[in-house]
């Protein structure tokens, strides 16, 4: 894990030790816990450094499948936070000339950490870290328009491990935008594409995206008076 990573992990959990010593005061009146499902359609980019190679970058429209499932905790009408889990199809698509387009993917599973502020019955905003695993990667190579396609379970054409942050603002009824930055690299090294002519090896290649979603609670698990 990054030095950033860990940072960031020290940060969420010292904020969130005191959004619960803040609610404890006789003020706050209930404290609330319950599940929640999550959808998402994803907008990515991604920064490509592959030099000697004059790469431009194309945005990536992801409407599935995106899902996951929240554990959500308010400490008061004002704080919270949520956790879970979620898969997501992220990627990035890259022309690497005026003949050779690729387009990678892969399909992550990832865990939430983050902090709630605003209404949480109305109005909010949120920042968190996501721990996610890639595990399952696609390419596609297109010379002159036609094309090439590769599949594997943990390929090493990524990396595995994609530390990520965001912030999003969701409204009354669920819906909300966010934006996340991932903290690594999303290509390594070992990236090959295996067109002649065309020596592929990513310098660096940084990844973050902007998403619509819809949060739907599915039901209160525990409502406490403090």
């Amino acid at each position: 894990m990054s030095k950033k990573s860990i940072f960031l992990l020290f940060f969420l959990f010292g904020a969130l030790k005191g959004l619960s010593q803040e609610t404890s005061s006789p003020a706050k009146k209930t404290s609330k816990i319950y599940f929640a499902s999550v959808t998402e359609t994803i907008f990515s980019l991604g920064i490509l450094d592959a030099a000697p190679l004059n790469t431009s970058s194309v945005v990536r429209f992801t409407p599935f499948f995106n899902f996951g499932q929240q554990l959500h905790i308010d400490y008061s009408d004002k704080l919270g936070m949520y956790t879970g889990f979620g898969i997501r199809n992220v990627g990035m698509i890259n022309d690497l000339n005026d003949s050779v387009r690729v387009k990678q993917r892969t399909y992550n599973v990832g865990i939430p950490v983050a902090v709630k502020f605003g209404d949480m019955n109305g109005w909010q905003g949120a920042l968190g870290f996501e721990a996610e695993l890639a595990f399952a990667y696609k390419q596609k190579v297109y010379v002159n328009g036609e094309k090439r396609k590769s599949s594997s379970w943990f390929d090493d054409r990524t990396n595995i491990f994609l530390p990520s942050v965001f912030a999003e603002l969701k409204g009354k009824e669920g819906n909300y935008i966010r934006f996340k930055y991932y903290l690594v690299d999303y290509l390594s090294a070992n990236q090959q594409i295996n067109v002649t002519g065309v020596e592929y090896l990513p310098i660096q290649s940084q990844l973050f995206y902007i998403s619509l979603g819809y949060v739907i609670k599915n039901r209160d698990f525990k409502t406490s008076k403090q």
